[in-house]
């Protein structure tokens, strides 16, 4: 069976923990379980001070099939900035909030470039979702009509050089594939409503449970994550046409990427987000899945 590790961002000494707590142990050079494997969510760069370390853990691996991995947004974006765009500069701009984002992911590989460069192609090649019998796995977000799309377009689901530099540009259905499947989907937060996120920063848009009906909700119960939002008004029609509904009869389903500061839970009977902000204090978090059709917060490792 399979153990679903959230975003490490960086905090390869939560990983190591988590792992021992699990069963996996250390042996020529790898973690492994004798009757389980890994299956991390993405996002191993930047926010933490061990990336250089946390890539190794989860490479080894990979490498060794005791682990499988996805592409998360912080992956996309590390290799967006290090690839060379077909005119002028990079896929990814070199502005001072890029570099801010990527300092403690490029200070960790200061004296060690040519690994920096081995591990960004190993990113590349990172599949944008994985799909079992039993379960899927991907960043942030399932859409059928995207999942589709990559199915056929791109082999085993990895982005190809073609795509990487399509994704790049406004408006391009490449563009959408890694919006929706890697940052998932948001809202405006509309013109006369105050959306403040966890942060404490005002936003214009809202993170939003893309799996639910949306029905007679308002915004405060459709908000993934902790949002003070005032007025917290119904949601339009208009907003509740970006909902991709996850009915609870379809294959469990397992996500990153949003940085939950709740107690850890499951967000429907068959969806699990397994991102609880560890950079910030929170938990590294893994749910122990056994082929079961309703998910148990009882699966849930907690570090």
């Amino acid at each position: 069976m399979y153990d679903i590790i959230g975003d490490v961002h960086g905090n390869a000494d939560a990983l190591k923990a988590l792992l021992l707590k699990m069963g996996y142990s250390k042996k020529s050079g790898f973690y492994s379980h004798p009757a389980r494997k890994a299956v991390f969510t993405g996002d191993f760069v930047n926010r933490g001070r061990k990336v250089r370390q946390t890539l190794k853990i989860v490479r080894r691996m990979t490498e060794n099939k005791s682990a499988l991995a996805i592409m998360g947004n912080h992956e996309y974006n590390l290799v967006c900035y290090h690839t060379k765009s077909l005119g002028r500069g990079y896929l990814r701009r070199h502005t001072p909030a890029s570099r801010s984002l990527f300092y403690l992911t490029h200070k960790a590989f200061r004296d060690h470039q040519s690994e920096l460069q081995e591990n960004l192609e190993w990113m590349k090649q990172l599949p944008l979702f994985l799909e079992f019998e039993h379960f899927r796995v991907v960043h942030a977000c399932w859409d059928k009509r995207i999942i589709k799309f990559v199915r056929r377009n791109l082999p085993d689901n990895r982005v190809t050089e073609p795509f990487l530099h399509n994704s790049a540009r406004n408006g391009t259905i490449e563009s959408e594939v890694v919006e929706i499947l890697l940052s998932g989907i948001e809202i405006p937060a509309g013109k006369d409503t105050r959306a403040v996120n966890q942060g404490g920063k005002p936003v214009e848009r809202i993170r939003i449970k893309w799996w639910m009906e949306p029905g007679k909700h308002r915004l405060g119960d459709i908000a993934m994550g902790e949002y003070d939002i005032n007025p917290d008004r119904p949601v339009t029609k208009k907003e509740q046409h970006a909902f991709i509904p996850y009915h609870v009869n379809r294959r469990p389903l397992f996500i990153g990427h949003y940085c939950l500061r709740e107690k850890p839970g499951m967000q429907s009977p068959n969806i699990c987000c397994v991102d609880y902000c560890c950079y910030r204090k929170g938990n590294l978090v893994a749910y122990r899945f056994n082929g079961e059709t309703s998910l148990s917060p009882a699966n849930m490792v907690v570090v």
